[in-house]
């Protein structure tokens, strides 16, 4: 596995200092990696490379690391985001975009040591995949899936690439899902994934990507356990 990191900072000195850093402690752990930096929000933005790590400056004049983080994650959910600034106040703002780690300048060594190790773990758990045969191939990542379902007999998996729908039985594809913490069953045989989640109310939840949008039945008896699961997935990180 290589990871793909991108570091973003108006301040070119930050910028450098916080390269080599990263370089040294992956170099030292003998990780394969890519990094790229930007000095530029939009620079960043308009890249097509897909990141699993993004190191983002809060303070930046062009725009605010926790907006660029929001548009970067609509079309990318996986991606894990460092937010790094000289103010811890800018913690709350961040909760939207579940940042992985929040750090304050200078970062320290041991501490990115430590979240490198940790980010590597969840990026492993989001590579996951489900066994399900699909015109002759048998596996779909799990974080692809936005929601899982049953109607006549077939089980529906609707994914950020389109609709799966496959013979196997909705309950030995929950069975595949239901150990990870992002996944819920808000009504009987639907199953979806909080990473997708737009918005929800008291009886309904929705769950999308990019403009696609999905309206999700929330029952009553569920509703409580949505809220405290929902709200232990949010603060994890």
């Amino acid at each position: 596995m290589t990871l793909c990191i991108a570091l973003c900072d108006d301040d070119k000195i930050a910028l450098n200092n916080e390269l080599r850093l990263i370089k040294d402690v992956l170099n030292e752990k003998k990780i394969k990696h890519s990094i790229d930096i930007f000095s530029s929000p939009q620079k960043l933005l308009q890249s097509d490379t897909v990141y699993d790590i993004i190191f983002l400056d809060i303070e930046m004049a062009e725009m605010d690391g926790i907006s660029l983080a929001e548009k970067i994650s609509i079309t990318n959910k996986s991606c894990l985001f460092f937010f790094v600034t000289n103010y811890e106040a800018y913690f709350d703002n961040a909760s939207n975009v579940r940042p992985f780690r929040f750090w304050t300048k200078p970062i320290d060594r041991r501490r990115l040591v430590y979240g490198i190790d940790s980010a590597i773990q969840e990026l492993y758990k989001n590579n996951q995949f489900i066994n399900v045969m699909v015109n002759s191939e048998n596996m779909q990542f799990i974080s692809n899936i936005i929601y899982i379902y049953v109607q006549n007999k077939k089980t529906h998996i609707i994914t950020t690439k389109g609709e799966i729908i496959v013979s196997i039985p909705y309950q030995t594809v929950f069975e595949q899902v239901k150990d990870y913490t992002n996944f819920f069953e808000p009504f009987r045989g639907y199953c979806i994934n909080f990473s997708y989640i737009k918005r929800y109310g008291k009886d309904k939840i929705y769950c999308g990507y990019r403009e696609t949008e999905y309206e999700i039945y929330l029952s009553r008896r569920k509703q409580e356990d949505f809220q405290k699961n929902f709200a232990k997935w949010i603060g994890e990180k």
